[in-house]
């Protein structure tokens, strides 16, 4: 579902530096490309996530703080929603949580 000014990342298992060190440069080239940027985020399962990930998390999150149109978690636990609500005071645009039964509505409201 990456394309244009959205970029779709799911999650499943543990977080870790390594994965920001893919995201990250996808993030700024999206950007620079488009000013703008919708994310689309599908949380599988998390099995911890690692301080160094959660430290690039912060860090590109304050970087792109004006950058981030639309973000959209889409999860399967309470856990999860706490999660992208403690993440919303990054984000300058509209941030939404769905369940995973919400997926359609989920997708819908990113692409709108």
């Amino acid at each position: 579902m990456t394309k244009d000014n959205l970029i779709a990342i799911k999650i499943d298992g543990k977080v870790r530096k390594e994965d920001y060190q893919m995201i990250t440069p996808l993030i700024n080239g999206r950007v620079k490309d488009y000013g703008k940027i919708r994310m689309y985020i599908e949380i599988e399962s998390i099995e911890g996530v690692e301080a160094a990930a959660l430290k690039e998390d912060l860090k590109t999150y304050i970087k792109h703080f004006n950058h981030m149109e639309k973000v959209v978690v889409v999860g399967k636990s309470k856990w999860q929603k706490l999660w992208s609500n403690l993440a919303s005071p990054f984000v300058s645009g509209e941030m939404k949580y769905y369940s995973e039964e919400e997926i359609t509505d989920a997708v819908r409201w990113i692409l709108d």
